[in-house]
């Protein structure tokens, strides 16, 4: 479901975790303060913690959709190659500014790039 992408989920899954549990918190301030300021800036928090999370989501499905683009910086100019949507690992790519060709390799479940 999420290959070539493993370590990236794994860390936005815990990030989702963490800005969820923000959400929550933030939202039990705003209740408990009796400061209409402070249950302001509370609820305001809560509100971009949200943004956080819908963010987070929508790009976790994307990974599932095989909507999100491989990209890498080019290890010998620094420019963005991109493989793609839904590339499949053996696809050659090459930088646009070097001329270098790199393919797409899978490394313990995350795509690297190989200079060839």
């Amino acid at each position: 479901m999420y290959n070539g992408y493993l370590s990236i989920v794994k860390m936005i899954e815990t990030d989702l975790e963490f800005e969820k549990d923000a959400v929550r918190i933030y939202n039990e301030f705003a209740e408990r303060v009796q400061d209409p300021r402070l249950k302001e800036m509370f609820l305001e928090f809560a509100k971009a913690e949200t943004g956080h999370v819908n963010g987070l989501q929508r790009l976790v499905q994307s990974i599932r959709e095989g909507k999100h683009e491989v990209k890498f910086y080019c290890p010998v100019c620094g420019w963005e190659i991109n493989f793609g949507k839904m590339p499949k690992v053996g696809d050659n790519a090459r930088c646009r500014m070097c001329g270098v060709i790199f393919e797409l390799i899978e490394m313990g479940g995350d795509y690297d790039i190989r200079r060839l």
